[in-house]
């Protein structure tokens, strides 16, 4: 999911290398062909629709900045997911639980995470799925926060996801370079099954009959109807029911 126009702020500023296009960081696919991040400080919010049937997880590219000691163990960011049927889910982001500094190497940052193990009830950090240099020096890395979809919630269709920052003491920003989504899409319907052409019909009318119409189930007795003998353009061929007609047979889609 591209981060779109909210995304302002270019990666290049702050890392000296970044990834490109249709990254592959902790074994999931993003959106990187914009080259900016999005930042949030200070009550700031950021939203994100879409339509992800069965969905298991999202998957942010999230850091702080500014993340001195001051904040560790404090709450300062929740992601909202919103499903089709209004129903919403919240999960809290927390300084040194599953949030940290960006350039873990500066003095005085919160720079490691405890929720490190995969969880199917709360956020949980992969670290420095990209770890390069800053531009100003020192290691600089991007995580990955996983927010899982309650069990609840799995099969219903995720439309919306909120990045919200609420924080609002200090200069600590949130820092998000991508945003991608688990899912598990439908299985395609079966086709219905074809017909065979060429079966045998089991209507009244039996194939290749005459042009009298002789069905199975017509009376010995029936009179025959006369030969009408017609001398337009035909070259005076006669009618006389003789002719068979082809029948066409419709296949089932």
């Amino acid at each position: 999911m591209a981060l779109g126009a909210p995304a302002t702020i270019a990666l290049s500023a702050s890392y000296a290398t970044v990834p490109t296009g249709q990254a592959m960081l902790g074994g999931h696919t993003f959106n990187m062909t914009s080259g900016n991040l999005l930042q949030l400080l200070n009550g700031g919010s950021a939203s994100f629709a879409g339509s992800y049937q069965n969905p298991t997880a999202v998957h942010l590219l999230l850091n702080t900045a500014n993340t001195t000691n001051f904040y560790a163990g404090s709450p300062v960011g929740t992601v909202v997911f919103t499903f089709s049927d209004a129903t919403t889910q919240s999960m809290d982001l927390i300084v040194g639980g599953n949030l940290r500094e960006w350039r873990i190497s500066a003095f005085g940052v919160v720079n490691t995470v405890s929720d490190t193990a995969p969880s199917t009830l709360a956020p949980y950090t992969t670290q420095g799925v990209w770890t390069t240099t800053a531009v100003v020096g020192g290691t600089a890395v991007i995580d990955m926060v996983t927010v899982p979809v309650l069990t609840a919630n799995k099969t219903k269709t995720l439309t919306g996801v909120q990045l919200i920052d609420t924080n609002t003491f200090g200069s600590l920003q949130i820092d998000l370079a991508g945003l991608t989504v688990e899912f598990t899409p439908p299985a395609p319907p079966t086709p219905a099954p074809v017909p065979t052409p060429g079966g045998t019909g089991t209507g009244n009318e039996t194939g290749n009959h005459n042009g009298d119409h002789q069905n199975a189930d017509k009376s010995a007795t029936s009179a025959k109807k006369p030969v009408t003998t017609e001398t337009n353009d035909q070259h005076g061929k006669q009618d006389d029911g003789s002719n068979r007609g082809n029948h066409h047979r419709n296949l089932a889609d």
